[in-house]
């Protein structure tokens, strides 16, 4: 029970934390939005100065305009102006006279930390802005993209570039974080609230539907599976209720995020407006408020309309598309016909001179809120909360697998005793239950990269050996996959000797210090290296993965459950790591994912028994998997080898069976090429160019895993009962083809959705049947199954070393239109050829 109950908090708290750090998000982009177009005011000032002959060093007037900007806008905690080498020419507040020395270090640092954020974001390359023009309001979209907000230790540095001629300096604003987690605290303190909830219903549910599951004997011997069910229903079915009232908070919380922003806005245009009535000029006649209005809702999404009212609600000036105002003479103000509740407004009052300053409001300021815009950020929040939905289901169903695995341990015996409803050869082992469990675990943490290495590489990229750029970047990819397969080709020789369990346990610490080395990388060099290390690391633990259920009887269901678990951990890295990298560098995701793929080991460990269980860590002779060899009799046995062979020992008898070349050449080695090509390096690019959010990219390669959680169990029982395996093969390689056939003529998002489906489709079923086809040919009996398999599949691995270079390439030569085609349709030529060919070499033809 408390385990269950472990279980709903964790699960639970995973679906908070992502879905309030979605909020928070945009929440943020938000509110700093706000204070960027206040700063982009004061830029716009500062940089008509220069225009007139002010030098930036000696500019007459700045205190008192960071002052204005500082006091007139709340939640601004100080302003400081750097020149263009870095160093700091104004702050305020003033840095303390006492610690000169040590404001003057920080003051280098900060200048230095953002002239290089400030480059990678080619600012000093964007134009000028043109505050005397009517058309500035656009500029924004005419110059690269502003520098994204700074996390902090007290809130967030915002950066806004001053051009003249050149890049030739920027203001620095430290936002305080309370403006921005008022948007979330609201919503965290209502999510306890719910999950509070949620642990007390079924802290009073859950022990009595314990009871029943473990009142009987033959109830405890399904206990191991029955437990999962229960909390399928239990914790799934409080995470969906979850997931609703979180949508439901959302609403609000969206739009005070909006209305923060506004207020911001008003803040800041209403104190420009004050400062000349303060002085005595008549702001109801002056000229240029309607293009003052304009620029505001142009630079701002959120605003759908912009005006001053006089205070008895007259309009006297307006841009946009204002809320309609009743100008009666002396009836009270409201806001609008349309939505009175979705309106800010900020009185611009004069002083009355008198000894107690008494004010006087000659206008007001009301800016109106685009509902449009509030409602496509829910509906952007909604998915990402499907999204984080998805992720903490499949959480809670590998969980779940853990804790049936720890009740068969518990129950011992008697949980090892079929029975009526459940054969035992309809279970499956302890180490096939923990193999899914931890690879599950190890790819929750190595897939969080896969979405944005190519990425990094390119924001790394320093010219190598004369290649093209593109080539370049396709580097890391392939030199993880070359060091994929040297481990998965000696892999086989080294689970004989020290068993399959040492040789996961080697790969998982591999893996995680390779991301480790991976998020300290400064260079393309050091990132390539990085990846060998990872890859090593990632072709020990597949291959030790299947060599642990190809030693038992069920090796189809034990492979397809293995890959469910290797690919759900693959949907939640990779969206997760996706999701990450929106609001963290790519380093740190890196680093975060080093840790996370250590907590595998102690799940295998979990898997260790007795008897036929503890086999892969001894390294005895294993039952046969019940494959027919080339169709005939019964396979023997497989061989143990000696405990002093090495990896190519007695394997020339497999290097020259026509019929694995077959297999290799025709299907193996193409459809490789098809998964690392386009799925790993192709895909994130294009779509990165495409400017498709970080997020959705790591949701389209959510589906691929998608099909191995759903159709993959499924097809690998299909492939079991089906005497013909090979005809797998063909299809695999059709589907493979028919993937980039929908690619190069996908539209939009959705097309490309279909093309990921489909290559998910053929992966599912030409993972298993490979295996049992190369096992199920003589030259494999004689072999042995460890050293066969670690074999093809490193030979295997040469398609998916090419894919990124062949790709690259090949997109210098022609369109990545073209190539697609032209590969798409070469791969499913290759899959025909290749039932031809085998029927043509079956013995007795």
């Amino acid at each position: 029970m408390l385990l269950s109950l472990g279980v709903l908090v964790l699960t639970l708290g995973f679906n908070v934390l992502l879905s309030s750090s979605t909020l928070d998000s945009l929440a943020a982009d938000s509110i700093l939005s706000g204070y960027r177009s206040c700063g982009e005011h004061l830029a716009r000032s500062i940089e008509r100065g220069m225009r007139f002959g002010k030098p930036l060093g000696a500019y007459a007037g700045m205190e008192d305009m960071l002052a204005e900007l500082r006091h007139g806008v709340r939640g601004i905690h100080s302003v400081e102006v750097f020149d263009a080498r870095g160093a700091r020419l104004y702050a305020l507040p003033a840095p303390d006279a006492k610690d000169d020395a040590g404001t003057s270090a920080s003051a280098v640092r900060e200048g230095a930390a953002d002239l290089e954020q400030l480059s990678a974001a080619g600012a000093s390359q964007g134009a000028s802005r043109s505050p005397d023009s009517p058309d500035s309001a656009d500029s924004k979209d005419t110059t690269d993209s502003p520098p994204k907000p700074r996390k902090t230790p007290t809130g967030y540095r915002v950066l806004i570039p001053l051009q003249h001629n050149a890049l030739a300096g920027w203001v620095a604003m430290e936002i305080e974080s309370a403006q921005v987690d008022a948007a979330t605290r609201g919503f965290l303190r209502w999510s306890g609230f719910l999950v509070l909830g949620a642990c007390i219903v079924v802290g009073l549910i859950l022990p009595g539907w314990l009871g029943l599951l473990t009142g009987t004997a033959e109830a405890r011997t399904r206990l191991h599976a029955s437990l999962g069910r229960l909390l399928l229903v239990i914790v799934g079915g409080t995470q969906l209720a979850y997931s609703c009232g979180a949508l439901v908070l959302f609403d609000g919380f969206v739009e005070q995020a909006v209305r923060t922003k506004a207020a911001i806005l008003a803040q800041s245009v209403g104190r420009d407006v004050e400062y000349l009535i303060h002085k005595g000029v008549d702001v109801t006649q002056l000229k240029g408020k309607e293009q003052l209005l304009a620029q505001l809702v142009a630079d701002n999404e959120e605003l759908r309309g912009a005006a001053l009212l006089a205070p008895d609600g007259t309009p006297l000036a307006a841009a946009g598309r204002p809320s309609k105002t009743q100008g009666a003479q002396g009836a009270p103000h409201t806001p609008g016909a349309t939505d009175a509740t979705l309106s800010v407004e900020e009185p611009l009052d004069r002083y009355w001179p008198s000894r107690f300053r008494q004010r006087q409001e000659v206008m007001r300021l009301r800016l109106d809120l685009d509902p449009q815009v509030i409602t496509s950020r829910v509906a952007k929040l909604a998915i990402d909360l499907g999204t984080s939905l998805v992720i903490s289901f499949l959480l809670l169903l590998e969980l779940a697998k853990l804790l049936g695995l720890i009740a068969r341990r518990s129950l011992g015996a008697e949980a090892d005793a079929p029975s009526a409803a459940e054969g035992a050869s309809q279970r499956l082992p302890q180490a096939a239950q923990a193999l899914r469990v931890g690879g599950f675990v190890f790819f929750l943490g190595y897939d969080m990269g896969i979405s944005f290495i190519p990425l990094l590489a390119r924001k790394l990229y320093q010219p190598l050996w004369g290649l093209s750029e593109k080539v370049v970047i396709g580097l890391p990819i392939s030199a993880e996959m070359i060091s994929a397969g040297v481990a998965l080709l000696i892999s086989g020789s080294f689970s004989q000797r020290y068993g399959w369990h040492r040789a996961y346990m080697l790969g998982a610490v591999a893996a995680a210090a390779g991301l480790l080395l991976g998020g300290m990388a400064t260079g393309l060099p050091m990132l390539i290296l990085a990846r060998v290390v990872t890859g090593f690391g990632f072709g020990l633990v597949l291959m030790a993965s299947q060599i642990g259920t190809l030693e038992h009887a069920q090796a189809g269901a034990g492979l397809a459950s293995v890959f469910a678990g290797i690919f759900s951990g693959s949907i939640c890295g990779s969206a997760a790591g996706a999701m990450l990298a929106e609001h963290m560098r790519y380093e740190s995701v890196l680093t975060m994912a080093g840790v996370v793929t250590l907590f595998a080991i102690r799940a295998i460990l979990f898997g260790r028994g007795s008897g036929a269980d503890a086999h892969g860590a001894a390294g005895g002779a294993a039952a046969p998997h019940g494959m027919a060899a080339d169709g005939a009799a019964k396979a023997p046995p497989a061989p143990t080898g000696g405990v002093g062979t090495s990896p190519f020992t007695g394997s020339l008898t497999l290097l020259k069976d026509p019929r694995m070349h077959l297999m290799l050449l025709l299907v193996g080695i193409p459809v490789a090429i098809c998964l690392t090509g386009f799925l790993h390096y192709l895909l994130p690019l294009t779509l990165a160019n495409a400017r498709v959010e970080q997020s959705d990219i790591g949701r389209v390669f959510m589906l691929y895993g998608l099909c191995f959680i759903t159709a993959g169990p499924l097809l690998g029982k299909w492939i079991d009962r089906t005497k013909d395996k090979p005809l797998f093969l063909m299809l695999a390689g059709l589907l493979s083809g028919v993937s980039l056939l929908l690619a190069a003529t996908a539209s939009g998002l959705a097309g490309t959705a279909a093309a990921v489906v489909a290559l998910g489709l053929s992966q599912c079923i030409a993972a298993p049947a490979s295996m049992l086809c190369i096992l199920a040919l003589r030259s494999a009996q004689t072999l042995g199954r460890e050293k066969t398999a670690s074999i093809y599949r490193a030979l295997e691995r040469l398609g998916q070393v090419a894919g990124p270079v062949l790709f690259g390439l090949a997109t210098v030569v022609m369109g990545t239109t073209q190539v697609l085609l032209v590969v798409g349709g070469v791969v499913c030529v290759l899959a025909l050829l290749f039932r031809a060919a085998w029927r043509f070499s079956t013995p007795g033809n």
